[in-house]
């Protein structure tokens, strides 16, 4: 991320990689979204993913340049909530931050090809792609979503989507609103960028068979892309049968 802007998104779980925006055309930045995809390869085959077992353990890596030319990093791994282990880039060592993360500090500061690569990477090609990356044209400050509703049959129910996309900046709110409605996957939705720096996101309801056709339902977002952030965007659903009927009302 760069001035609030995501350039690289990557998730093990996806069949692929983001793709590059067309914007990045420099050499340089070829060659630094290239490393970047070769990174994510690396951070899933070090001895990080064999000792973590536990979807509680995790690594979080940033550099940081300041408008007064300040430079920091950081590369901290968590284990249930709680520091476990970080790199001092500058003594090129691991530091243990409780007695049980010794054995694993140990692990990672005997490998010296891994820690040449972790130094050099925080020290000089992390700052250098904030060089290259931090002057690309700028996303608008604030644009509006788009709001597409899909529905999907199911024995008993119908299931609606409300896929929001096209908006920045990135903090947004998306709600179902209707009698009795079930949210889908406990309701968790995330929101993931798009090739252009602007972010999309969904969130699916299921209506109750004997509900189709009788109410209707509202998928309402909230965004700040209009002044005062007072902006509504309301999709009235009503569901015939197999029909999706779908009605634009925007609120000021």
């Amino acid at each position: 991320t760069v001035n609030d802007i995501i350039l690289f998104y990557y998730d093990s779980n996806m069949d692929s990689k983001m793709p590059r925006p067309d914007w990045i055309n420099s050499t340089a930045g070829q060659w630094h979204w290239n490393h970047m995809n070769l990174w994510t390869e690396r951070s899933e085959n070090t001895p990080l993913a064999v000792v973590a077992t536990s979807t509680h353990f995790s690594a979080s890596g940033c550099c940081y340049l300041y408008p007064n030319g300040a430079y920091r990093t950081s590369l901290t791994h968590i284990f249930n909530g709680k520091d476990f282990l970080s790199l001092d880039v500058d003594r090129k060592t691991f530091v243990a931050a409780v007695h049980q993360a010794v054995v694993y500090k140990r692990l990672r500061d005997g490998d010296e090809v891994d820690l040449q690569v972790l130094t050099n990477f925080y020290n000089t090609v992390c700052l250098d792609g904030i060089n290259v990356f931090k002057n690309t044209p700028k996303v608008r400050l604030r644009k509006v979503p788009e709001v597409r509703i899909f529905e999907k049959q199911k024995a008993g129910s119908i299931t609606v989507t409300c896929h929001v996309t096209g908006f920045y900046p990135r903090a947004v709110q998306v709600d179902w609103l209707g009698p009795d409605l079930q949210p889908v996957d406990e309701g968790v939705t995330d929101v993931l960028p798009n090739e252009d720096g602007t972010y999309q996101t969904r969130k699916s309801v299921t209506v109750p068979e004997e509900d189709v056709g009788k109410h209707t339902y509202s998928c309402v977002v909230l965004h700040s892309s209009v002044e005062h952030n007072i902006t509504t965007l309301m999709i009235n659903v009503v569901v015939v049968g197999a029909i999706l009927v779908c009605g634009l009302l925007l609120k000021i």
